[in-house]
């Protein structure tokens, strides 16, 4: 069960509730903001908000934008909802969105996908890209033969394997899925999908819908609130793009 805090004038004391929010099902706990929000008595209701939450089987919650209490809710075992599967799930499309904005044709541009490991998330990244433009690198440290072998009988289309760095840097895309120090990252389009690469310019943003934000309250972090809603199925893929 996904949780949704609520932090803005009202009780003083932490409230439960359940809330249908934009297709969304969650467990709402409000919280009233104290005067002194590291007073002794403010802290005993977050650390009261955050217990009353897990015991309701809460695990990941949406949480306001500068809330407070953040760090004291993750030590109670309520976490922020990732937004990096949204992220990653919403790369090759947003790539080939700025490709084109950018009047990259597609049997010139180039694409790179970089990853630890040949892992799903990173394959269907780079199968996405290749089915739409003819230069695509896949660069993973584990063994991508295979897939990229089932590319070739599946589509007809290949992808270069093990590309050399000066290769990555000259790439017109490049989407990171796991961190590399040994790239300049000055590549006209690039996102860092990783943890800890949220922030800077690699940062791919994520937009929630204005007939969802309408529901949400003003200091809602939107971002979470949209890979929650992704997450639960009440928000496909294609609205978040629109």
């Amino acid at each position: 069960m996904l949780g949704y805090i609520i932090y803005t004038d009202g009780p003083a004391r932490p409230e439960l509730g359940e809330r249908q929010l934009a297709g969304g099902s969650f467990i709402t706990l409000r919280m009233g903001q104290p005067a002194r929000t590291n007073g002794p008595v403010a802290l005993y209701r977050a650390r009261q908000g955050a217990r009353m939450l897990r015991e309701a089987g809460v695990r990941s919650a949406v949480f306001p934008v500068d809330f407070p209490y953040t760090a004291l809710f993750i030590r109670q075992g309520i976490l922020p909802v990732d937004t990096l599967p949204l992220r990653r799930a919403m790369a090759a499309p947003l790539i080939k969105r700025r490709l084109e904005d950018g009047g990259f044709q597609p049997t010139q541009a180039v694409v790179a996908v970089s990853g630890e490991r040949p892992a799903r998330e990173v394959t269907e990244c780079a199968k996405a890209l290749a089915l739409s433009y003819r230069y695509v690198m896949l660069s993973v440290r584990g063994d991508a033969e295979r897939f990229a072998r089932d590319l070739r009988r599946e589509y007809g289309i290949s992808l270069l394997l093990d590309p050399a760095v000066d290769q990555l840097e000259r790439a017109d895309a490049l989407v990171l899925f796991a961190p590399r120090t040994d790239l300049a990252l000055n590549n006209p389009i690039l996102y860092t999908l990783y943890p800890g690469g949220e922030a800077g310019r690699g940062r791919l943003p994520l937009c929630l819908p204005a007939s969802a934000a309408a529901q949400a309250e003003p200091n809602c972090d939107r971002e979470q609130l949209a890979a929650a809603l992704y997450a639960a199925g009440a928000l496909p893929l294609e609205t978040l793009l629109s």
